[in-house]
């Protein structure tokens, strides 16, 4: 947005004083909350009839001074030596002083020192409200959420105890209990992001948001996308509404991106394995209306996830969330040459549209399998961009159906680089990172070792989650022995692991999901053929 010299929000004190002339996605951070506060005052207010001033080492003084100022339309200031200066262009005409700080007001405005009890009750006679939320002498979470909550809502305050200046030092509190208490949503024009790690600013940006109509939403720096909750507090929000307001958190560009446009995996969340959840996708495979190619083409899309239903309960047995997913042949084997002889046909997009929409409505998530032939894997995915730029689709990689210039399907078995994989982890994570998308799943099958040559070689990009599938078939100890094989000198690889069933080709059947589960380690991701 643009700066304007319009009335933004009503007037302060007598005066018609708040005029925002910043720009609202601009950063503001200097280094020093004091000077944050003078950079908010001077973008905001060209005059207050009311100023609040307060010292930055109390946090429940801190809290009603936040209340107080948004309660007078004021600037929330503190102590430093420019102080006096602003106070001379402010003109105002009653600065309030909360706590024990010494203030040389110039002119003939009227000081009025506070404790936090009289700070709290003038914001309530100021706001008209009755109504209070009781918070704790001892500084805590709930003393930044609760004021945060008031400030925004205007219809109570919260009123906090004195607490000892001991107490007060020494407090720690806690960011995540910061982050969702304030992570709820919002139709304000505007949110000002804020670090959690920093209780006051989130305060002081509360305070000086409300004069302009901003809400605040705060951000765990050291996990940026480890909060759902923010990303549906950012839910219709775009990028040119958000503005930083202090440090940034210590997040990443792409982090920051993906919570500023609030979209999410199926199951919840940016990440395709939430740290500290247990998640598993179970999948049906398939090219649609093909019913020699897996269990997905044998019915449409709403009957396939009837038929998963069983299945979707069972994995869940061990307590993980379970994540139904369509794993669709999106580019299928040739057993011939086709028109651009490279042995395999590349459906186009509309192929898949009613597959696509019925698993956005259902939160479901896909995968596009490619079977190249004798093109490589990066020319066959990037055409599906348009699909993959969706946050709930990613992509698989069948290097059996990888085949050099002079091979031939179903005479041997095809294998594939990991520089040719790695091509596309990088196209596609940077896919991901530059239009601000959750994490994507980049599927790879194998069930023998030459398949994948140089597998120790695979890349690792936090804009993906790499999964390895076992993709053996026949009889359970066969398929054992394939999963050990895969398995050896990969302990510490950085990729999950996957495992695939064949209803008809196994012998005599598919594990069960409860087998299933219980190899080492458990699956993360579960498909039928």
């Amino acid at each position: 947005m643009g700066s304007t010299t319009d009335p933004v929000t009503s007037t302060s004190g007598t005066r018609d004083c708040v005029r925002f002339t910043g720009d609202h996605s601009a950063h503001i951070n200097t280094g020093a909350l004091a000077s944050d506060a003078l950079a908010l005052a001077g973008e905001t207010f060209i005059c207050a009839s009311d100023v609040v001033i307060v010292g930055e080492g109390d946090l429940n003084e801190l809290a009603a001074a936040s209340q107080l100022a948004a309660a007078v339309s004021g600037p929330l200031l503190f102590p430093e030596p420019r102080l006096a200066a602003e106070l001379g262009r402010l003109k105002p005409d009653r600065v309030h002083v909360i706590g024990a700080v010494d203030v040389n007001v110039p002119g003939a405005a009227e000081t009025v020192t506070h404790d936090i009890a009289s700070a709290v009750d003038l914001a309530a006679e100021r706001l008209g409200v009755s109504d209070e939320v009781a918070i704790p002498a001892t500084p805590s979470a709930s003393t930044v959420v609760e004021t945060v909550l008031a400030i925004e809502s205007s219809q109570r305050v919260a009123s906090m105890a004195t607490a000892s200046s001991s107490t007060t030092q020494s407090v720690e509190i806690s960011v995540r209990d910061i982050v969702v208490g304030l992570a709820t949503p919002t139709a304000a024009s505007s949110l000002w992001l804020v670090d959690a790690a920093s209780p006051a600013t989130v305060l002081l940006a509360a305070a000086a948001g409300n004069s302009i109509g901003a809400a605040v939403v705060a951000l765990d720096g050291t996990d940026a996308l480890g909060y759902p909750e923010v990303g549906v507090a950012m839910e219709g929000h775009g990028p040119a509404s958000m503005r930083y307001v202090g440090a940034i958190p210590e997040a990443s560009e792409w982090e920051l991106a993906v919570l500023a446009n609030g979209q999410q995996v199926p199951g919840g969340g940016f990440f395709i394995l939430p740290e500290g959840e247990q998640r598993r996708y179970v999948s049906f495979y398939g090219h649609p209306g093909t019913d020699d190619l897996g269990v997905l083409g044998e019915q449409g899309p709403a009957a396939t996830l009837t038929r998963m239903g069983d299945f979707l309960d069972a994995y869940g047995g061990d307590g993980s969330q379970v994540v139904p997913a369509f794993e669709i042949i999106a580019s299928v084997a040739s057993g011939g040459a086709t028109d651009d002889n490279d042995y395999s046909y590349e459906w186009p997009v509309e192929t898949f549209e009613a597959w696509i929409e019925f698993a956005r409505e259902n939160d479901i998530y896909v995968l596009l399998d490619l079977q190249p032939g004798r093109d490589h894997f990066l020319t066959q995915a990037q055409q599906y961009v348009e699909l993959l730029e969706l946050p709930f689709v990613g992509l698989a990689l069948d290097p059996e159906w990888r085949l050099t210039s002079d091979e031939v399907h179903l005479e041997q078995v095809g294998s594939v680089q990991a520089s040719e994989i790695n091509e596309v982890a990088t196209w596609l994570a940077d896919l991901v990172r530059d239009n601000g998308l959750p994490q994507k799943m980049l599927l790879l099958h194998q069930f023998r070792t030459s398949m994948i040559q140089n597998r120790h070689e695979l890349i690792s990009r936090p804009e993906l989650q790499v999964v390895v599938q076992m993709d053996g078939d026949g009889t359970e100890p066969q398929k054992d022995a394939t999963w050990g094989q895969l398995k050896d000198g990969a302990a510490d690889a950085h990729w999950a692991w996957g495992w695939k069933n064949f209803f008809d080709e196994d012998e005599p059947g598919p594990p069960s999901p409860e087998s299933t589960m219980s190899k080492e380690p458990s699956p993360i991701y579960v498909s039928y053929q």
